[in-house]
């Protein structure tokens, strides 16, 4: 073969990758295939040339495909590589879709805050929101038992999947289990505020369904045994502004005696008082001020709160009730109220609830017109044998 052949024989063949042949003290022959990858020659041995050849169009045609840059990854990347594409392809899913989802949900919260921190973080805020006290008890208590779980992970870390459970075992009730909800609620739309995660995932937790419940109330025999006994135990206006004005209890140990206006007949559930921080006015009838009265003074708290609770209970049990409903004296003057003048939106009004339909679905059909009518006429006696005297008028 002359050299012109030689010359066009060895052009007519890619000179890249180089294959070369390698004889070893055995005797035999070797193919390598010497290529740079991230600045460092790797060598692939071959049987044969044609094996060798067959890899070298590989490589050949991954150039083309995918351009010079494939070969600067370090080989254990390219192995990482394809295990990541043999995880994503049960989900059709690609390496890119892969990184970019990542990307936007986990690395550019790296730096965020842990539950822990986070959590005194948002009742820091609320304290500093002038929020009521029971309300930062109530998420400090929830969202620490929350936080002794998950108080070293990231918001954006931590899945729906995970907190249903934790909800299930946590919340003794579904009562309960819809609290703890709500407050994770919280705390994620908090998260999402400071861009510490993307998106709720408290939200996709399944809401706990609620049996619909009658509120217990008293009955007015029940209510004679209380007012004849409040005195004792210096509980009066405490009892007249919960039965015969329906004031929350909540709201009674913060309202003070110049709220209550005898003269003008009112009493004043001012923001700093109320439950939802709205201002209601509540008339005071003819059976309100008839308990109210002979206790009235200048100043200070309507409730004493010296050994409150204490008094309390023992009030309760000199009238002989074991089993004290919730809000029981609140809900006694709602159902007596609209049983007696069967206007729902006033009773609604006077309750401090913007919407009447509450007290159609809780209220109504509680007591009959007679209870009512005896409840209402419910007087002090004025020195006579009894201490209580009822009056017939309803209007009084």
């Amino acid at each position: 073969m002359n050299t012109t052949q030689s010359t066009r024989k060895s052009k007519s063949k890619p000179s890249w990758p180089p294959i070369l042949a390698r004889e070893y003290p055995s005797g035999k022959t070797a193919f390598q295939i010497a290529v740079m990858v991230d600045g460092q020659r790797i060598r692939e041995t071959f049987k044969t040339r044609a094996e060798a050849e067959t890899r070298a169009q590989e490589i050949r045609a991954m150039r083309q495909r995918e351009g010079a840059a494939a070969f600067t990854l370090p080989m254990e990347h390219r192995v990482e590589a394809a295990k990541s594409l043999d995880k994503l392809r049960q989900y059709n899913a690609t390496i890119a879709e892969a990184v970019d989802y990542y990307v936007k949900h986990v690395l550019i919260y790296r730096n965020a805050p842990t539950v822990r921190e986070i959590v005194t973080k948002l009742v820091d805020e609320k304290q500093k929101a002038n929020k009521r006290p029971a309300t930062l008890i109530e998420l400090k208590h929830r969202l620490g038992h929350f936080a002794n779980v998950f108080g070293d992970r990231r918001l954006s870390e931590i899945t729906g999947d995970e907190l249903s459970p934790w909800i299930q075992v946590v919340g003794k009730s579904p009562f309960s289990q819809r609290n703890y909800r709500k407050k994770l609620i919280q705390l994620w739309r908090y998260g999402i505020r400071k861009k510490w995660c993307v998106e709720n995932v408290a939200e996709e937790t399944e809401r706990p369904e609620l049996d619909e419940t009658v509120p217990g109330i008293l009955t007015a025999e029940q209510c004679t045994r209380l007012l004849e006994h409040a005195p004792d135990f210096d509980m009066m206006p405490y009892c007249a502004l919960g039965l015969f004005c329906g004031v929350r209890t909540d709201e009674l140990s913060r309202l003070t005696w110049p709220n209550v206006n005898l003269a003008g007949r009112t009493v004043t559930i001012g923001p700093k008082v109320a439950k939802k921080r709205r201002q209601r006015i509540i008339p005071l009838d003819g059976t309100a001020m008839a308990w109210l009265t002979p206790y009235a003074k200048r100043a200070g708290p309507v409730v004493d709160p010296r050994n409150q609770r204490k008094r309390f209970d023992d009030w309760r049990a000199a009238a002989g009730i074991k089993a004290w409903p919730d809000n029981a004296l609140r809900h006694s003057f709602g159902s007596y109220h609209l049983a007696a003048y069967g206007d729902e939106i006033k009773t609604a009004m006077l309750m401090g609830h913007r919407n009447a339909d509450i007290l159609h679905q809780h209220y109504k059909a509680l007591v009959t017109k007679a209870d009512a009518e005896r409840f209402w006429a419910l007087r002090p006696a004025g020195g006579a044998a009894e201490k209580i005297v009822p009056i017939r008028s309803v209007n009084a």
